[in-house]
């Protein structure tokens, strides 16, 4: 038994996979262009938001 995916999950993965690639290079060119210390903003503003998309998850909105 053999499942294909549908067109819409081919476009959502293509999406996500672009987002992070997109995602990748502007954290790349931010540490090239002052240092180390900018990932470790990137991280700290990447966990805020993560905390808000939990946050607006388990609050059911």
């Amino acid at each position: 038994m053999t499942e294909q995916t549908a067109p819409d999950d081919n476009r959502l993965t293509i999406r996500v996979i672009l987002g992070l690639l997109v995602t990748i290079l502007i954290v790349a060119a931010l540490v090239m262009q002052f240092g180390l210390a900018a990932l470790g903003f990137v991280g700290i503003a990447a966990t805020v938001v993560v905390f808000a998309i939990m946050l607006a998850f388990t609050t059911g909105n």
